[in-house]
Formats: C-alpha cells, structure tokens, sequence
C-alpha cells in the first residue's frame, strides 16, 4: 500500500467571517501526487458535480473563497486514480468527526466509473468515523472525455419527459453521453430564450444554461456575455425567484472563473 501525504492546506481562524465554521481544509494524497489527470476528460463536468454534490450539498459555497474552490478541485480531479482514492477532508467546528469526500476509479462491466463516497450519514445528518452504505455518495459513469451521473443517462424516456422544455431538452443533452445531440443544443437554448412567451425566471435559467454550453466548448468569451445577460436578468427578478435561483447563479459565476484559469492553465502547458 502507497505510504500516504495528508496536507493541511488551509487553516481557517475562527472569527465573524463567513468561514467561521471550518477549522481546516485538507486532503489525503497518494504519495505520487500530480499535477495532472490521467484521465482526458472535460474538467467542466468534474467541476460542475463538485458544485453541486458537495460545495452546494454541505452548504460550502459561501464559507470557502474560489481560490480554494479551485485548489480543491485541482488536488482532485488531477489525482483521482484507481489504485487509491483521493479524499478531501474538512473539520468544521461543531462535529465531531471530520467531513471525508473521497473520490476513485473503478471498472464496472467493462467501463471506468467515478465512486464518490463520504462519511456523512444521511439518516442522522451526522459525519461518521467512517463510510456505510447509509453514508450521502454518487456514481460517475466515463463516457470518452465525460463525466455523467444516473439522472443524465440517455433513455428515449427520459428524452421524452423533456421534450416540452427546450431548456430542460438541452441541459440533457449537453450532460448526456451522447455525442450525436451536443449540436442541437445552442439552437434549442437560443429559441428557448427568444420565445415571447417564456417567464422571465425560464429566460433567466437558459442563460445560465448557455453559459454552461459555451463553456464546455471552450467558447469563454461567448460564456462571459451570456452570464451578463444573465445577471441583468436576475435583477429584474422577484425577491422569492431570486433566493431560488441564487445559488444557481453564484455557482456559474465562480465556474466561468475557474474554467477560465484552467482554460489558461493548460495554454501555457503547450506552449
């Protein structure tokens, strides 16, 4: 077995600010740690799980600042592997035991999927010493350079549901792991935008949509303008639809930067 690096890489001093609540950020790292994945996949859809099932599921988005977003989820997606899981730790301060996201690799009928697993209990909302089958995980499934949970798999079903939403059509098949329909979705984002009888709310989240789309095909600039628009949008809308859709658009923000500094990142690679 690999002899293991725990690094504490943030420490947080307890005080009025928003991160108050985390004593530490840290990682468990083969001793091999990289600097680059040997996986060639899309780091936008890595990203966008991270936000989503841990930043945005522990309530983290607004107790950590981005350049630690960002060295988090370059420890991760640049050591995930499949000979030893890569795991983020963070000690809040009123639990007892540390909250544990460990990522890995495995084959499963002849394809490679990502396993994350944590130690918090969904039961009883409560971090345990260790990972039970009762612990909050998720299933990745690798498809070429994608990354893709169970909701987005493709059924013909699942197609059909969202075919009354162009919003809803094309935010599947852009996290689908179909190749065949990535090309419908701008025009399916665009109409949807432009319909006169969408609700300003449904404009609003085909923005943000499109913002996504351009950032997986490495179009930042047109991602910049389309989250503009969505942020005059957000403006305008009711108090109510703006606690809903907050977090939302703080989580497009923040990914339109990081993309952008690994986007440049690998530039100065090749050069």
């Amino acid at each position: 077995m690999k002899r293991l690096l725990f690094s504490l890489v943030i420490v947080f001093a307890l005080s009025t600010c928003a991160s108050a609540q985390i004593e530490y950020i840290g990682f468990s790292l083969p001793e091999d740690a990289s600097s680059g994945t040997p996986y060639q996949l899309e780091p936008y859809f890595f990203l966008h799980y991270f936000y989503v099932d841990v930043l945005y599921f522990f309530d983290l988005l607004d107790k950590v600042d981005l350049q630690t977003k960002m060295e988090m989820f370059a420890k991760i997606l640049n050591n995930i592997r499949e000979d030893y899981p890569v795991e983020l730790v963070i000690k809040f301060d009123d639990w007892d035991e540390p909250l544990r996201v460990s990522y890995r690799v495995f084959a499963s009928e002849g394809r490679q999927i990502v396993f994350m697993t944590t130690n918090f209990d969904l039961e009883n909302q409560e971090t345990l010493p260790a990972y039970t089958w009762e612990c909050y995980a998720h299933i990745y499934y690798i498809f070429g350079d994608k990354l893709v949970n169970n909701y987005y798999l493709f059924s013909e079903e699942k197609e059909e549901v969202h075919m009354t939403d162009l919003n809803d059509l094309a935010d599947f098949y852009l996290f689908d792991e179909r190749e065949d329909n990535d090309h419908l979705i701008e025009d399916l984002l665009l109409a949807h935008i432009n319909a006169g009888d969408e609700p300003l709310v449904s404009r609003f989240v085909g923005y943000l949509t499109l913002t996504q789309y351009y950032m997986v095909i490495n179009e930042l600039e047109k991602a910049g303008k389309r989250l503009a628009e969505a942020e005059g949008l957000f403006e305008e809308l009711r108090e109510k639809d703006k606690e809903n859709w907050g977090a939302l658009l703080t989580m497009t923000k923040e990914q339109v930067q990081v993309i952008a500094q690994i986007r440049g990142a690998l530039l100065q690679d090749e050069e």
